[in-house]
């Protein structure tokens, strides 16, 4: 009988435990959802859940949303926001958006365009906007063999490359100062130039970007080196050469 008892006592004791266990790892209740839901309509909760469990920062985007004058716009702009860095700029979590610099952003691109007489062409020139890209710029021909580089979501031969493999998303959109807005870093691409042949760029320091319109402090800091290709030479011969390749981190 005695058996018996203990028995019975250490199955309680068990149950016991295990029902405590599993009522402290119940999901808490989280009422700003269930506001916002109320306000935004049915699935805002699920869909703001996603985003948290993909790597967003609960408490900063609570906070954002209970301080924002139009809750819909913010939701918004997160569903259409092209990655995970580029929600966490408007929730501003700067926190864990890698490379970017705590200060006041001062422009230091250069003011005007700039133009390589030996080229002979004005189709080579560098404009006043991709100018501003660079704190400094000069004309180079890069030589058979010599292989660049590009991280984008978007077109593979595009303008702007480094000479150098970048080691971390951090590189990008710090070093080349590559606002979250216009890339979702999700793709590598490298161009080798062709043997016996040149190719004609611009290369030089990033200048510093601002993260976003009207976002002073932090910005992106730039001064790594970029490669800037004119657009008269991405032609069809030069895009049927870039190769994509595995990211590098």
């Amino acid at each position: 009988m005695k058996k018996n008892y203990v028995s019975l006592l250490l199955l309680w004791l068990l149950l016991s435990v295990s029902f405590i266990s599993c009522t402290d790892h119940d999901v808490s209740p989280q009422p700003w959802l269930n506001d916002l839901e109320t306000l935004l309509g049915q699935g805002t909760k699920s869909t703001v859940e996603s985003w948290i469990s993909a790597g967003l920062d609960e408490e900063k985007t609570k906070e954002a949303f209970n301080k924002s004058g139009n809750k819909s716009a913010l939701f918004n702009s997160l569903k259409t926001a092209v990655s995970i860095y580029d929600q966490r700029v408007f929730i501003e979590d700067w926190d864990h958006i890698p490379g970017i610099e705590k200060g006041n952003y001062v422009a230091n691109g250069l003011k005007s365009g700039v133009t390589n007489p030996a080229w002979a062409s004005t189709d080579l020139d560098l404009s006043a906007s991709d100018a501003a890209n660079f704190s400094d710029a000069k004309a180079d021909e890069l030589p058979a063999g010599t292989k660049i580089y590009r991280v984008t979501g978007g077109n593979p031969a595009g303008g702007y490359w480094t000479a150098q493999i970048p080691a971390s998303v951090g590189d990008v959109i710090g070093g080349t100062a590559v606002r979250p807005a216009w890339n979702n870093f999700s793709k590598f691409y490298v161009y080798e130039v062709p043997a016996g042949q040149t190719l004609k760029v611009w290369r030089g320091t990033t200048a510093a970007q601002q993260i976003a319109d009207g976002v002073i402090n932090p910005f992106l800091p730039g001064k790594a080196e970029q490669i800037f290709i004119p657009f008269v030479v991405r032609d069809a011969t030069f895009k049927a050469l870039v190769k994509e390749i595995p990211l590098p981190w």
